[in-house]
């Protein structure tokens, strides 16, 4: 089985996280430094709720289970397999559409149900009781399993996800498949490795290269793969990630055409049209939706952008001297002539402190030297990913 660290969220196929101490700080040793509280089990959250300690059978000693709480024990356990079988009933769609249409979080809920105040229902009360009257009468003796079972429903939404998204990077072998997946991803595998290799193998792809102890899938307590091979495979993964760096950086040196890096003396030689020129592509670039204006009369408008069904006009200059109030009213009038949500003036040099006073009281957006440098820094930086 997998399972999620409740509190560093990474997973893995031990019952005790591997990665992190397992919580908060909660005591001090005698030199005043805090210490974190043991890891155990209860703070891992597996992929399927069987494994939940709460629903193993725990042996008491022979015998106490011969002669002592044998009938008791019986009766929990069937009362424990009602939970799981109402579970897989109710998982789809209630479970999962809970998780998808509320904030749900394990603190999140036992705040808002131990309020004091009776005339606020949380989320979590109103579910609880919306399954109730639906026939899952188990909740009312084992109240404190509904918050396991979606903690497992929300992990499974992620595996799902994830699932979902790496089906494309399956190839032949297992190396090209984690080159794949890496090449898009990123350094996700130090945290997702664990839900990589669990896709692989519940989807019974054989790769030569994996082992997996088959064991596991009915044994609590034992993983499908050690936490010693994982940490072998997250060194296999680094070799991956480095070497896909090396190749982009030599790709990017032998091929980049530094004519399409622009820095500032670029934009200071252009004109006024090649100014607005570069101001379209720049704003293309950052995901803006862009319109130009006719280059006469356009009633102090040079360009509008539009983002988030936000409508915006700019005024665009390319001065050599301080830009003065002429720009600032020019950017009010055409946000007004032409109904805008917002205006802006940008311009390659900046402006005098009766420009700044008036476009702040009329709440107009000033682009200075020092601020188009950030739009050009973003702009290269754009080329140079585009490019890889």
């Amino acid at each position: 089985m997998i399972y999620q660290c409740y509190s560093c969220t990474k997973t893995s196929f031990e019952i005790i996280c591997p990665w992190c101490s397992g919580g908060v700080p909660t005591a001090t040793n005698s030199w005043g430094t805090k210490m974190p509280p043991p890891v155990t089990s209860e703070q891992m959250i597996p992929l399927n709720p069987s494994f939940y300690p709460e629903f193993q059978y725990q042996s008491k000693g022979i015998i106490k289970d011969l002669f002592g709480k044998k009938k008791e024990q019986s009766q929990l356990n069937s009362l424990l397999q009602n939970v799981l079988d109402k579970y897989a009933t109710f998982k789809d769609p209630y479970f999962t559409n809970f998780i998808y249409t509320t904030k749900f979080s394990h603190d999140k809920r036992s705040e808002s149900d131990l309020s004091e105040d009776k005339s606020t229902y949380s989320d979590f009360v109103l579910f609880r009781e919306v399954l109730v009257r639906k026939g899952f009468n188990e909740l009312e003796e084992l109240p404190m399993l509904l918050d396991k079972l979606l903690l497992t429903t929300s992990f499974n939404a992620v595996y799902n996800g994830f699932a979902k998204e790496i089906k494309r990077h399956i190839k032949p072998t297992l190396t090209e498949s984690l080159k794949s997946w890496i090449e898009e991803a990123g350094t996700t595998f130090r945290s997702d490795l664990s839900l990589f290799l669990y896709f692989v193998w519940s989807n019974k792809i054989a790769f030569s290269a994996l082992e997996f102890n088959e064991n596991a899938k009915n044994s609590p307590g034992t993983p499908l793969i050690s936490i010693d091979n994982i940490r072998k495979y997250i060194s296999v993964c680094e070799t991956i990630y480095f070497d896909i760096l090396v190749e982009r950086l030599a790709i990017r040196l032998e091929h980049f055409n530094p004519d399409k890096y622009v820095n500032m003396y670029s934009v200071d030689s252009m004109n006024g049209f090649e100014f607005e020129d570069f101001l379209v592509k720049i704003f293309q670039t950052l995901g803006y939706d862009v319109k130009e204006t006719k280059r006469t009369q356009d009633q102090g408008a040079d360009l509008f952008v539009t983002r988030f069904d936000k409508n915006i006009v700019i005024q665009a200059k390319n001065y050599s001297g301080s830009v003065g109030n002429s720009a600032v009213q020019q950017a009010i009038s055409a946000k007004a002539f032409y109904s805008c949500d917002e205006a802006m003036v940008i311009t390659n040099s900046y402006f005098t402190n009766s420009a700044k006073e008036l476009a702040e009281s009329a709440n107009v957006r000033l682009i200075d030297r020092n601020e188009l440098q950030k739009y050009l820094e973003d702009y290269n930086q754009k080329m140079i990913e585009d490019f890889i």
